[in-house]
């Protein structure tokens, strides 16, 4: 089988697939601000490349549809007593249960609510366990 101008072309540039583009753009830029911050090679390379000085800075940055909230944050419950982040929610939580606790009769410690909801997390903790690696033990 012969090969192609095209093919030899695609030969001499598939270091250029996805997975390098964003290091490729940084290197570009890089070169772009110090043309000797760069090996020879990429330095000759780069050299015959027209691209404008303002194009390559944006692409090195990121695509220019990229989100700036993203990725959005998880919130919510579950996520919390995965990730042991319960901001309002500890405090919120902590007040209804001593609230609860008063209009039945009894009473509540801060240290009961932490308590509670140590166990109530570790219950989560083993039910995603469960979730997660049971089909593995399972017949």
């Amino acid at each position: 089988m012969t090969r192609q101008e095209k093919n030899e072309q695609f030969l001499l540039t598939s270091f250029l697939y996805g997975g390098n583009a964003s290091y490729m753009d940084e290197l570009y830029a890089r070169y772009r601000d110090d043309p000797g911050s760069v090996d020879e090679s990429w330095a000759g390379f780069f050299a015959q490349l027209d691209d404008a000085p303002g194009d390559v800075s944006a692409n090195a940055n990121g695509a220019s549809w990229q989100r700036g909230d993203w990725p959005l944050a998880e919130n919510g419950e579950m996520v919390s007593a995965l990730d042991g982040d319960w901001g309002e929610l500890s405090e919120k939580a902590g007040k209804a249960v001593v609230a609860k606790a008063e209009a039945a009769g009894s009473k509540a410690s801060a240290m009961d609510v932490v308590q509670a909801a140590r166990d109530s997390i570790h219950a989560i903790m083993m039910i995603r366990a469960y979730r997660m690696r049971g089909h593995l033990h399972a017949d």
